[in-house]
């Protein structure tokens, strides 16, 4: 999965592991690009937002959605410290079954996985939402809008167009998604 903030490349999923049934897809190995990484853009939380949004709107056959946090980020601080900010991240966009577990490396002692599960439902669905519109508005809050980026199509669209078989979730009459 390739995310794009209009034409510049910012970050790769690879792999999008998703179950046999098609009901359960894993989202762990993100990585940045290095336009990201030298420019130093805050791009992580929304990327990640993006990606569990796009895939709950467009895979209707996706009822769950496990995560993996792991990505080392310099300059924050202690693993501990950093391992609870994505814990409580994780719980602002509805993930339940939040663990968090030392991972074993000589190199980075105090490493920590953070790891949670997002389930398919309303409230959680609305919490995800009102995250993706706050990490919108951080990420692009601070830009002066031009014509071409009030016309921009957000991350999901630009997913979207590299993902064949996308489909857009609708309701029906009953109200079921």
């Amino acid at each position: 999965m390739y995310l794009y903030d209009g034409s510049l490349h910012i970050a790769t999923l690879d792999p999008v592991p998703v179950n046999r049934e098609g009901t359960e897809v894993h989202i762990e190995h993100f990585t940045p690009t290095t336009v990201v990484t030298q420019q130093k853009l805050e791009i992580s939380k929304l990327a990640l937002v993006e990606m569990v949004y796009f895939i709950a709107e467009n895979f209707t056959s996706v009822q769950a959605i496990s995560l993996s946090l792991s990505r080392q980020v310099e300059g924050y601080g202690d693993g501990m410290r950093l391992a609870g900010a994505r814990s409580a991240f994780l719980q602002s966009l509805g993930a339940s079954h939040i663990v968090i577990a030392p991972k074993p490396n000589a190199e980075h002692m105090g490493h920590f996985i953070v790891s949670g599960l997002w389930e398919y439902n309303p409230v959680n669905l609305e919490a995800l939402a009102s995250v993706l519109r706050h990490e919108r508005d951080t990420y692009y809050g601070g830009r002066t809008a031009t014509a071409e980026e009030a016309r921009r199509p957000g991350l999901g669209a630009w997913v979207r167009r590299f993902i064949p078989g996308a489909a857009q979730r609708t309701g029906t009459d009953d109200g079921e998604r």
